[in-house]
């Protein structure tokens, strides 16, 4: 699971108004951010890149031999043979953070064996920048 947070110490020097405004478009802010941050996963896990952008690691040629065998075409990694792990990808918000988790137990498994040689499943600054930007826009203040 991931967590979205946004520093609370940015907010102190807000002036009442401002305050109100946060506190009612929180929520919908948050689950703008998480959104984000999944799509910018998922983004990246299609084009067949790590959580630090580079290519993942090619495939074995044993797997490489069993994937053509099971008629999945492609030799660049992109983390879906199913698409069952990468569907159970779901974003939402637990108390005050956002989260990005597996629905699943079995995908998050997955996620989890995965993410030892291609790891996929994180941000990285970037991704940490637009979800900031998605935040803020989505509080509207």
């Amino acid at each position: 699971m991931i967590r979205v947070r946004i520093n609370e110490g940015e907010f102190k020097t807000l002036g009442k108004r401002i305050r109100k405004a946060f506190t009612f478009n929180h929520k919908k802010a948050m689950l703008k951010a998480a959104a984000t941050g999944l799509n910018r996963i998922q983004k990246r896990t299609s084009q067949g890149l790590s959580i630090n952008e580079q290519p993942f690691a090619p495939y074995t040629d044993r797997y490489q031999a069993f994937r053509a065998k099971k008629g999945r075409k492609g030799a660049t990694p992109k983390l879906i043979f199913t698409g069952q792990m990468r569907k159970s990808m779901q974003f939402s918000t637990r108390g005050q953070d956002g989260i990005i988790y597996f629905d699943s137990s079995r995908e998050a498994q997955k996620a989890a064996f995965n993410s030892q040689k291609r790891p996929f499943f994180g941000l990285n600054r970037s991704d940490e920048r637009a979800v900031r930007e998605a935040y803020f826009k989505g509080l509207r203040i």
